[in-house]
This record gives structure tokens, C-alpha cells and sequence, in this order.
């Protein structure tokens, strides 16, 4: 039985739950954890902030925290520096690959988009421009909320999780817009009114992406991880019988993300060249 059958079963409210009790909403699940784990969001996002030099390691600091929240709602046990820190080192090429992406990609978006709403009142015309920036920051927003998480979670070249994390914004469309709400109502009050900017350097960091991540990453077990962990199972040649009763409404779905499931190859004991381990 694969390590990891099981673990990532989103349709119960935590681990070793009957898969037959009642059932909470996630909106108040995540409340819930959010109550468990507010101290340690504190912790959390004062230790982001520390490792948060400008351009160079925004990206590695964001995996690390992304790491510690996955597995936050996961409610898996965790060492708070020790694991960060593993997990900022461990993912310090794609982070930084990422991070520099991220920055350049909003920035670029982000100073159009200001230019063309500046000048909207030259001609009738700018809205158009205007309307394909706001469509961009949006997609933008949308892809972060994956691109982190997944590199993260998979063994994937930063040109898929780019492509995954494009398809997972349209796919994922209905829970990226609740995501970006509650962010949104999160940043208005630091951009009106200054006190509220204490709340940021707490805890508002670690407490947007725990949001994003919470909702996100189902979509990654669903569509990426529980698709390989079949293949896996059928390569070893294992009777997936047991698993019937739990996958019985993701059959009848086609897998979206070819380029790591059904065509992703298991890596061969005798072939050490770098990193195998598909899912973290």
C-alpha cells in the first residue's frame, strides 16, 4: 500500500476520522484550525519576514512557508524552524526562479496597470488596455496561489508548474475568486488605514497564504497527486480494489495534468542523478 493512500483525503475532517461521521463544512474547519494554530501563524510569519531579503530569497522564504502551512492543513506535525528552513534550502533554486518571476511578472502588470488608469481619460480606447491589465493581475494572483504550493509538494521543472498553476486558476475558478476575496478584504484596510499594518507584521503574511493554501491545495491532490499515486500502484502492479470506495467520484474524471502522471516514469533505485522523490 502506497505511504501515501490516504494521507491527502480531503473528504474527511482530519486524520483517522471515520470516513463515515458527520462531516464539517471547510469554511468552519479552516476557522477551526486557524483557532489551533494561531500562535504558531504568529511564529510563522515573524520567521518569513526574517528570511524576506528583498528579490533573493522572497521565493525560497515563500516555499518554506507554504511548506509549514500544506501541512498545517493537513494538520500534520511540524518543527517550525527546522522543517522551514529544510524546506527553504531544498527548494532555493526553483524559489528564487520563482520569487524573481513573480516580482518582475506583477510589476510589469502592476505599473501598466497604474499608467493606463491614469491616463484612461485621454481616450475611450485606454479601457481596453486597462481591462487586459486587470485580467492579467487577476491571472496572476490566481497562479500564485499554485505555483508555490506545488513546488513544494512535486518534483516538477518550473515550465509545468507554470502551465499547471495556469490551467489550475481557470480550473480552480470558483475557490481562487473566494481566495482572492478574503486576501483582498484582508489588504484594503493596510492600504486605508496605517494602524492596521501591525496586523501584516504579526501575522497578515502567514495567515493570506494559509487561506490560499488551505483552498488550493485540494485541487493539487485531486488532479496531480491521486492520479500519480494510481499510476504508481498499477505500475507495482498492486490490486486497487481498496481504494474503489474513496475514488468512486474521481473515476469518472480524466486526468488534466499528462505531463507528470501518465507519462511520469518511477525512478529506478539504481539511477541516483539528483532528486526522485515525485511527492513530497
Amino acid at each position: 500500500m502506497s505511504l501515501l493512500g490516504g494521507l491527502f483525503n480531503y473528504s474527511k475532517p482530519g486524520p483517522g476520522v471515520d470516513k463515515n461521521g458527520p462531516k464539517k463544512k471547510r469554511f468552519f474547519y479552516f476557522l477551526e484550525l486557524f483557532g489551533r494554530k494561531f500562535w504558531k501563524l504568529l511564529e510563522l510569519n515573524l520567521l518569513y519576514l526574517l528570511c524576506c531579503i528583498p528579490v533573493v530569497t522572497i521565493g525560497p522564504a515563500t516555499c518554506g512557508l507554504v511548506y509549514i502551512l500544506r501541512n498545517f492543513a493537513n494538520e500534520k506535525p511540524v518543527f517550525m524552524v527546522s522543517d522551514f528552513f529544510d524546506a527553504f534550502k531544498s527548494n532555493f533554486k526553483q524559489g528564487f526562479v520563482l520569487g524573481l518571476l513573480d516580482i518582475l511578472s506583477s510589476g510589469i502588470v502592476g505599473i501598466a496597470l497604474l499608467w493606463y488608469i491614469a491616463n484612461q481619460g485621454l481616450s475611450i480606447a485606454m479601457a481596453i488596455p486597462l481591462g487586459v491589465c486587470i485580467g492579467a493581475e487577476v491571472l496572476l494572483m490566481f497562479m500564485r496561489f499554485y505555483t508555490y504550493l506545488m513546488a513544494v509538494t512535486v518534483e516538477l521543472p518550473i515550465k509545468h508548474i507554470l502551465k499547471n498553476s495556469f490551467i489550475f486558476s481557470f480550473l480552480g475558478l470558483k475557490t481562487n475568486f473566494i481566495s482572492a476575496f478574503w486576501v483582498i478584504l484582508l489588504v484594503i484596510p493596510v492600504l486605508w488605514f496605517w494602524p492596521w499594518l501591525l496586523f501584516f507584521i504579526l501575522i497578515g503574511f502567514s495567515t493570506m497564504w494559509f487561506i490560499t493554501t488551505f483552498n488550493s491545495y485540494p485541487y493539487i491532490v485531486k488532479y496531480i497527486i491521486e492520479p500519480h499515486e494510481q499510476q504508481m500502484r498499477a505500475l507495482r502492479g498492486e490490486d486497487d480494489d481498496e481504494y474503489d470506495d474513496d475514488d468512486d467520484e474521481e473515476d469518472d474524471d480524466e486526468p488534466i495534468f499528462t505531463d507528470i502522471g501518465s507519462q511520469e516514469k518511477p525512478a529506478m533505485p539504481e539511477k541516483k542523478t539528483g532528486k526522485q522523490k515525485i511527492i513530497r
